[in-house]
């Protein structure tokens, strides 16, 4: 029997989304998991949506189709809402609830609580996490992404693809010089979602 986990990684460019992904595929290949990780952005530098597919197991193309999503991953809430067809029903959304306003003038920005409603009329569970306030705190806003992944390793939607000590091996071979900072950022994510 075929098993297989499907993520959707997404958010604004200058997130570190692709580097997320990276260290689930690292973790993944080292626990002996097939790993395939496939971007796609358009405009995603600094600001633009950038999706990124990851799908570890039993699987043999890159792209999760619509509607085929274990859980997404998102940086920033109106990624999360725009790819929320790709998650199944039942699936998990571990969310960092932060907003990044639409940059081109005349466009309204829709409300953090509409977006949370969005996302909950659709997903079987949701988990949000202050990613980047807490990664700001840790002084450094670029490991926002890595107290996402805590998030998501500590909800479970990792289990028995990956484990925590795996994901913290591909950190320290990816950063050998800035593995505590971001090793931090993974563990107050892990706490965070425990806490949430």
């Amino acid at each position: 029997m075929a098993r297989a986990l499907n993520l959707v990684v997404t958010g604004v460019g200058g997130q570190g989304l692709i580097t997320l992904s990276s260290i689930v595929a690292r973790a993944a290949l080292r626990r002996g998991v097939d790993a395939l990780v496939a971007e796609t952005h358009g405009l995603s530098q600094r600001g633009g949506t950038v999706i990124v597919h990851v799908r570890l197991g039993d699987v043999d193309a890159p792209l999760v189709p619509p509607g085929g999503a274990d859980a997404i991953l998102a940086m920033e809430l109106i990624e999360a809402v725009r790819y929320l067809g790709y998650l199944r029903p039942g699936g998990t959304v571990v969310l960092n609830d932060y907003l990044v306003p639409p940059p081109l003038p005349g466009i309204e920005t829709p409300s953090a609580s509409s977006l949370l409603d969005a996302i909950r009329r659709r997903a079987g569970r949701i988990v949000i996490v202050p990613a980047t306030r807490k990664a700001l705190e840790l002084g450094d806003a670029r490991v926002a992404n890595m107290v996402l992944l805590g998030a998501a390793l500590e909800a479970g939607v990792f289990n028995g693809f990956i484990d925590a000590a795996a994901v913290e091996e591909a950190i320290r071979e990816s950063w050998p010089k800035a593995a505590e900072v971001n090793l931090a950022a993974l563990r107050a994510g892990r706490a965070l979602a425990k806490s949430s």
